[in-house]
């Protein structure tokens, strides 16, 4: 009678669980479909973003380039900001895929690209205290706002003097 119970009892425990291991390779299945959807929805935007930062870099170079032939800027600052809205696509990736910060990003840059070197970068940064504010978010964004802020400062030198037109003299009567 005992190994009847005994027998039932264990019988029951198999039973239970089977059911939660099927249970459990169900919502297995289910996670893994729903990682898979998900590590798509992120490589989908991984790329627009890239695709973004690509944008926004033409755009600053583009306004950059209307504006620097005016600029009243030493070339070489104009060339820092350059260099910093050339390197927003590059920037983009490195904080991606490999997780860096702003500054290790840049540094990175610089040293495949040898434009400049990233000490110039920073000294020159530091020189424009509009351009501090985005430098010290220490985030993509603030990246963003700091290219913007140099693209706004020859933009600015640049039209300092244009509403300054040398008027003639005007003659006696």
């Amino acid at each position: 009678m005992w190994t009847l119970l005994i027998f039932i009892g264990f019988f029951v425990v198999i039973v239970l669980l089977v059911v939660k291991i099927d249970s459990l390779s169900k919502a297995h299945k289910r996670m893994v479909m729903e990682y898979k959807l998900r590590d798509q929805e992120s490589s989908h935007l991984q790329h627009l973003t890239y695709e973004l930062a690509e944008e926004c870099s033409q755009i600053l170079l583009q306004q950059l380039l209307t504006d620097k032939i005016n600029s009243r800027l030493p070339p070489s600052e104009v060339h820092c900001i350059e260099t910093l809205c050339q390197a927003i696509p590059a920037i983009c990736k490195e904080l991606v895929q490999k997780q860096l910060s702003i500054p290790q990003a840049l540094q990175r840059y610089c040293k495949r690209n040898l434009a400049l070197e990233y000490a110039e970068l920073e000294v020159f940064i530091n020189r424009h205290g509009r351009l501090i504010q985005g430098w010290q978010k220490n985030s993509f964004a603030g990246y963003l706002q700091l290219c913007q802020s140099g693209v706004m400062l020859v933009r600015e030198q640049s039209y300092k003097d244009f509403g300054k037109t040398n008027r003639p003299l005007s003659e006696p009567a």
